[in-house]
């Protein structure tokens, strides 16, 4: 079972909103679509499922063609499953009942197995006679992702699903949603906006800015060698400099970093989290700007004296008192130069 999008091409008017999209999903894997607000995520999403009329480009699933410019399959015979960002659980019917929508035209019995089966899979056995409303976040969470596995779906889509989700009880979620999703086989592709989202449960991810997928790759490789500014960028704490090339490394606002291997056109460095240590030093050309405590050590940005329009994010030991000087230290092994 592997789900293809290919060259897909979207516009609203003389709006483009997804241009030259492709995205293959393998049985088992989970692709996190991952971009900004408005850059085309969503829309890419109902194309597949069929919610919006496909307009270049061609949808597949096992090997079966189900939407080109001149063929669409409507969205309840594509096998597909959608989780709505706001889970879209009628109010008025128990969850059991939710669970059981889309099998409306199976006997009884299958449909009933079908339903406690599935709530047992997700943990919410004993909350089948309850409304939506008396439900956790988490748990109508859970039941949306139960309703889509309910019609036995070849492909799952997920549309930001933790966004309706408090902060403190997001990340245990994401951790139980791979749990589930990995037990199924079922190809999947999740979005959204959430960059530690998309490094925890993707076993790719596909960066999308401005209608297009710029580039896809595991969370390893995009962390050890990224191609684009984005993919480098997706891991907390990073940060990125201008830069030109010297002869052992790259020359930056901040000093040089070498040695480093690096494009013969390098333009940009990109710094992961911690890669800038900084030390009081009464000679030091940097001064502080801010200081914080950010566990387990203190984080301060600094500025040069003679560019203060450029600061920089590092780490130290001890909290450093605005305006004090100090000297810098980048750690190249945290480096990822880029053209």
């Amino acid at each position: 079972m592997s789900l293809i999008l290919r060259d897909i091409r979207h516009s609203f008017g003389s709006t483009i909103v997804v241009d030259g999209a492709s995205i293959e999903v393998a049985p088992g894997e989970i692709v996190c679509l991952f971009g900004p607000s408005g850059c085309g995520k969503t829309t890419l999403l109902r194309i597949a499922a069929g919610l919006e009329r496909l307009q270049h480009g061609a949808i597949e699933l096992d090997g079966a063609t189900l939407a080109t410019p001149h063929l669409d399959t409507p969205p309840e015979r594509r096998r597909i499953g959608f989780v709505f960002q706001d889970f879209v659980l009628f109010p008025h019917m128990t969850i059991a009942e939710n669970v059981g929508y889309g099998r409306a035209a199976s006997p009884a019995q299958d449909r009933r197995a079908r339903i406690d089966a599935e709530l047992a899979a997700v943990g919410l056995a004993e909350f089948g006679d309850r409304r939506p409303h008396q439900l956790s976040g988490g748990q109508q969470q859970r039941a949306a992702l139960a309703r889509a596995f309910a019609t036995e779906p070849r492909a799952m889509l997920l549309d930001e699903p933790f966004a309706s989700i408090d902060a403190v009880l997001r990340q245990r979620l994401r951790s139980e949603m791979r749990l589930l999703l990995k037990a199924r086989s079922t190809p999947t592709i999740l979005v959204t906006h959430d960059p530690d989202e998309a490094v925890e449960l993707g076993d790719r991810v596909a960066i999308m800015s401005a209608g297009r997928i710029i580039e896809t790759a595991a969370p390893e490789k995009l962390f050890h060698s990224p191609k684009t500014v984005e993919g480098a960028r997706l891991f907390a704490g990073s940060q990125v400099l201008a830069c030109e090339p010297v002869e052992a490394g790259v020359a930056t606002a901040f000093g040089a970093i070498a040695p480093l291997d690096r494009p013969k056109d390098a333009s940009r460095v990109v710094l992961h989290d911690g890669a800038v240590e900084a030390v009081a030093s009464p000679s030091g050309a940097y001064r502080v700007v801010d200081c914080r405590f950010g566990g387990p050590h203190f984080v301060v940005t600094i500025a040069a004296e003679n560019r203060p329009d450029q600061a920089i994010r590092a780490v130290c030991q001890t909290a450093l008192p605005i305006s004090a000087p100090v000297a810098i230290r980048i750690d190249p092994a945290k480096a990822r130069p880029l053209a």
